[in-house]
């Protein structure tokens, strides 16, 4: 956590944890919050049964209000973008979204969580399992309908070559939001504040 307003909000991707996000720390602007908090069944957070978006993103509000955070705003990498997605869609309250190579419109099947074990071998297989399984429904996908109810601008970054979530899924929600910008980090993959955390620490930057 690091102190400042407005305050960025970032969400790590299912299997992550909040560190996932410590190489742009020190890039983004000094003047700015930073909070990276481990989303419901990650890291030292709660593990309730039955963890859907919809909890994660209610779980997030009440951060929000219980740190009374006036202007913040808020985003994620895979999970925790749509997580973010979610969130804005049933509050509307944030300056911005910032989403990098975000799920929510992607389908969820095995051979999801099979890419993401390979990418990180320590995560749980059956805390995974069960939270796909619980958003599995349907009822917490981001769809055409309430992309188009989010107002906040919102940046896009993704992945040239991101193997978990392509391309085409970030090119749907650029289309669905109002006033979206669409950034591809050449030869990138699916978590390019890792692997590429200069130009995503600029975009960040001239975004904010």
């Amino acid at each position: 956590k690091r102190d400042g307003n407005p305050v960025i909000i970032m969400l790590h991707g299912l299997g992550g944890m909040g560190n996932n996000f410590m190489k742009i720390a020190s890039c983004i602007k000094s003047d700015y919050g930073l909070i990276f908090p481990d989303l419901l069944g990650h890291g030292n957070s709660e593990r309730p049964q039955d963890i859907t978006v919809k909890l994660q993103a209610e779980s997030i509000h009440e951060l929000i209000e219980n740190l009374d955070i006036e202007k913040y705003y808020i985003g994620g990498n895979s999970y925790g973008g749509w997580v973010s997605l979610y969130h804005e869609y049933l509050h509307n309250g944030a300056e911005g979204i910032i989403l990098i190579s975000s799920a929510g419109t992607n389908p969820n099947d095995k051979s999801f969580i099979e890419r993401v074990m390979r990418m990180n071998p320590s995560n749980n297989p059956q805390t995974l399992e069960n939270i796909l399984h619980n958003n599995g429904s349907g009822e917490c996908k981001i769809t055409e309908e309430m992309l188009g109810r989010i107002d906040c601008k919102t940046l896009i970054i993704w992945g040239e070559n991101d193997p978990i979530i392509p391309l085409e899924y970030g090119k749907f929600i650029h289309k669905g939001l109002k006033n979206s910008e669409f950034h591809i980090i050449e030869g990138g993959g699916h978590i390019a504040q890792v692997t590429h955390p200069e130009q995503v620490c600029s975009l960040v930057n001239n975004f904010l």
